[in-house]
């Protein structure tokens, strides 16, 4: 098993981690402005709610084209590479989507927009892996995965207050090109005197990741999660406002509620994986729960609904960090083949977040918000189905194993 363990904890992983977390943090807050300003965007540009969704997923999609081949080549030349060059393309897509006046500009612009949080998604798993400890790992990632609660959150909750959208777009561009800077003056592929990995054939890394069961399994589970997340948070603002009469800030501050669950879930997933030393006990329970009460919150009448989308997010947000820990902690894949196996999940992950609702959940729905909201609760409890056949890979199980040996 290739193993980080021999590399010296240092101090500077806070700063690593600090740098990715802004990076996705602005990401999804460019992303998720489109959610709060639906009642502007959708009349604006004319859309059919295939596509609204469609330009709320448009981030998504670059996963679905780039992430196994930006997996590969930062296996090849480094994660610190690979990402700055896609910021170039982020900043031009976040700042300037105040120009187009129709949906194929505009899908354009946020298709730019996702480069960057894809490619570095694909390789979450390489970079922190390399700067953290074995025991450390699902924590870290449990931190990252926060950011995207927050630009959910943020976005959810001010987007409404600026006075046009056009100076949303402008504020979200400014920050991320702020952040690239960050980006290329501080952070590091690995620490000092941490080994280098053997140098392979792109095609190489590919066919390793490509080769696990598991991380197909893996992946298809965060496909399930991103195709249910998307469907919820990128819809109910407008349901809640259409079907319940609540003003759009009112609705983007309630659906932030779910947003703040997330973050809730990403941090304390980890923390009990962490402390029981086992992982799966908090994917499928979490999963099926989550499902329950994502479809309840959305029928649940009176202030109830409040607590009840607060625990939805919570429940979602349980499995994505310990999932996403996979291909550091798989065996057979490890810190050299794990921008590849990294690119694979974020592949079908995104794919989950652009095809699930664009072409599944709203087609079936059409305007009926009561079924798209069981059709995501469906996605979020196959995510449970699936994660039943993954290898328990907790601390507990990894430390069975060596005593075997």
């Amino acid at each position: 098993m290739h193993s980080n363990q021999n590399v010296p904890i240092s101090p500077y992983r806070w700063v690593v981690v600090a740098i990715m977390w802004s990076t996705i943090f602005i990401a999804v807050t460019a992303q998720f402005q489109v959610a709060a300003l639906a009642f502007k965007i959708i009349p604006e540009l004319n859309l059919t709610s295939g596509n609204y969704a469609m330009v709320l997923a448009a981030p998504m999609l670059p996963a679905v084209l780039f992430s196994i081949g930006a997996g590969a080549l930062a296996d090849r030349f480094g994660v610190k590479k690979v990402v700055a060059v896609s910021f170039v393309f982020s900043i031009i897509g976040v700042y300037f989507r105040y120009i187009p006046n129709s949906f194929l500009g505009y899908f354009s612009l946020m298709f730019l927009s996702g480069l960057t949080p894809a490619l570095l998604n694909a390789n979450v798993s390489k970079l922190l892996g390399a700067w953290f400890p074995r025991e450390q790992i699902s924590t870290a990632l449990g931190i990252y995965f926060t950011a995207a609660g927050v630009g959910m959150t943020v976005a959810l909750a001010t987007s409404a207050l600026f006075p046009t959208a056009k100076s949303a777009y402008i504020t979200a561009g400014i920050a991320m090109f702020a952040i690239w800077i960050l980006w290329l003056v501080f952070i590091k592929d690995k620490p000092v005197g941490a080994p280098e990995l053997p140098p392979l054939p792109v095609l190489k890394y590919i066919g390793a990741a490509a080769s696990s069961r598991n991380i197909w399994l893996a992946g298809l589970a965060l496909m399930c999660f991103m195709g249910a997340n998307m469907a919820f948070v990128g819809f109910l603002p407008n349901a809640l406002s259409q079907v319940r009469g609540i003003n759009p800030s009112q609705a983007g501050v309630m659906t932030s509620i779910v947003t703040l669950g997330v973050i809730l879930g990403n941090m304390i997933g980890p923390v009990m994986s962490a402390r029981v030393g086992r992982i799966k006990p908090f994917l499928a329970p979490a999963a099926f729960l989550g499902a329950a009460v994502m479809y309840i919150s959305w029928i649940a009448p009176g202030t109830s609904v409040w607590l009840l989308l607060f625990a939805a997010g919570t429940l979602m947000g349980i499995s994505v960090p310990l999932l996403m820990a996979f291909p550091m902690l798989l065996p057979e894949i490890g810190p050299v083949y794990a921008g590849s196996a990294g690119g694979l999940m974020a592949t079908l992950q995104l794919i989950g977040a652009f095809f699930i609702p664009s072409f599944i959940i709203a087609p079936i729905a059409g305007g009926n918000y009561t079924l798209l909201f069981a059709l995501a609760s469906l996605f979020l409890a196959l995510l449970g189905v699936v994660s039943l056949f993954l290898p328990e890979l907790g601390t507990r199980a990894a430390g069975r194993g060596k005593n075997k040996t």
